[in-house]
């Protein structure tokens, strides 16, 4: 009986590592390729009407997915600010810019509560699927509405399962989504004009069981 029940830990910890390994690879290098096809990453950013010279930031930048896209839309003249909770991944992030020559990203160790950006500098700034990991969530749009410019633009996509979609905002959180509704109230709350809004945006549940909308935010 015990060896039955000491298998059974076994394969229970190597399905956990395995889980694990599988969720920090969502946002990897390997894995960018295979979100090109779903994560409509240009359709987002063209939602901030970007031009050269622009500055906008990755808020939730992980090792880069949207940071690397965003450097073409504002071009060797513009500036995009990568902004992380964790060092090991603006770590890694610094070493991909330097392996391909990118010098207009500058990383950014930003709190869970204050992303530390330029104060009335930004053109844009995008959080995708991140927002739900934001419990000061206020504090959070009340620093990145100081560093937006008047006029300036946020972008926040997050998924949703649809058999969530009715649960409190916590339960939703333990789950690493976030309903709509719940955004909107924050964004308004903190002074911001909705000018766009789409659920669902993103279709992805084939994929990850869910799927994502989008929030278009002017200061």
């Amino acid at each position: 009986m015990k060896t039955i029940q000491l298998f059974g830990l076994l394969i229970f910890a190597g399905y956990t590592a395995y889980a694990q390994d599988q969720w920090k690879n969502i946002y990897t290098q390997n894995a960018w390729k295979e979100r090109d096809q779903w994560q409509r990453a240009d359709d987002i950013i063209t939602q901030l009407n970007l031009k050269d010279g622009d500055k906008v930031a990755d808020i939730g930048c992980h090792e880069g997915y949207m940071t690397m896209k965003l450097t073409k839309a504002v071009g060797m003249s513009g500036k995009v600010y990568a902004v992380d909770v964790q060092q090991n991944r603006l770590d890694k992030l610094n070493g991909i810019l330097k392996d391909r020559g990118i010098t207009n990203v500058t990383a950014v160790k930003g709190d869970y509560d204050n992303p530390h950006l330029p104060s009335n500098s930004l053109n844009g700034a995008i959080i995708i699927d991140t927002y739900h990991e934001m419990a000061d969530h206020d504090d959070m749009l009340k620093h990145i509405k100081a560093a937006l410019k008047t006029g300036g633009k946020l972008v926040i996509c997050e998924p949703i399962a649809e058999d969530r979609r009715n649960w409190s905002r916590a339960e939703q959180e333990r789950q690493h989504e976030l309903g709509m509704n719940y955004a909107m109230e924050d964004l308004q709350k903190a002074g911001f004009k909705i000018v766009f809004k789409q659920d669902p945006y993103i279709d992805r549940e084939k994929i990850k069981g869910d799927k994502m909308w989008l929030i278009v935010a002017e200061k």
